[in-house]
């Protein structure tokens, strides 16, 4: 994750850097975020992949011997311009979440665990782009959103070779919003990084075991702080 972080900031450095000096002097007369005007219609693709391993890690009431999460997520966003650095889109979103861990009991027992989330996200937003200290090429980005959530959740548990499997499916309604810098690379072509969302919401969940329904379960949920390792990096073309 480090690393498409760090070519991400190097890109950044590099057309950021001549742009701010063209910006003040005005040496070049296009505008290089012609597709922020109003009228303009935009097509976004954006992706988040991370990967996390951990082995022979005491986690104080257990002791993982072996632990495996693969994560990422696809996004796609059509927008139209309603006026100058403003627009109205809506988003699609798939999520996979794929978790193996492999640890020990305070008894001494082994337990292999694993599970595969995948969630299916549509969301309505209003984004605001904001200039960067005067710049025509870098802009502070934000988008309230009201978000759609529909996933399922397969998970095992196995202990002396007997395995217990659960199912939960979940349906969601909250609003929320990301956070991040937008770089425009040609004047209607840019790139974003964003972190979150932070927000608030209310899910609906229902639980199977062993493929038998085992109750059902509401609740309320506030995210206040992004995950600020979970770059989502994307890019926009403007028509």
């Amino acid at each position: 994750m480090k690393k498409y972080f760090l070519l991400y900031l190097l890109t950044l450095i590099f057309y950021s850097t001549p742009c701010f000096a063209q910006d003040s002097t005005s040496v070049i007369s296009i505008n290089p975020s012609e597709g922020l005007s109003k009228g303009y219609y935009s097509f976004s693709v954006g992706m988040n992949f991370g990967q996390y391993t951990s082995k022979n890690e005491d986690a104080f009431i257990y002791y993982i011997l072996d632990e495996q999460n693969i994560k990422y997520n696809i996004k796609l966003g059509f927008a139209y311009n309603i006026k100058d650095n403003r627009s109205f889109g809506v988003g699609f979103r798939y999520i996979n979440d794929d978790t193996t861990i492999e640890y020990e009991n305070a008894v001494g027992d082994t337990i292999n665990t694993s599970s595969l989330e995948r969630r299916y996200v549509t969301s309505l937003y209003y984004g605001i782009s904001k200039s960067l200290f005067g710049s025509k090429r870098v802009f502070l980005i934000s988008d309230p959103s009201v978000f759609f959530t529909v996933g399922n959740t397969d998970s095992s548990r196995t202990l002396d070779g007997i395995s217990e499997l659960s199912e939960s499916t979940l349906r969601s309604l909250s609003i929320g919003l990301h956070v991040g810098l937008q770089v425009f690379l040609a004047p209607k072509l840019s790139t974003q990084i964003l972190v979150g969302p932070v927000g608030v919401g209310y899910q609906w969940e229902d639980f199977t075991l062993d493929g038998e329904p085992n109750e059902s379960a509401d609740s309320f949920f506030v995210r206040m702080s992004p995950d600020i390792l979970s770059f989502e990096f994307s890019i926009s073309r403007y028509f």
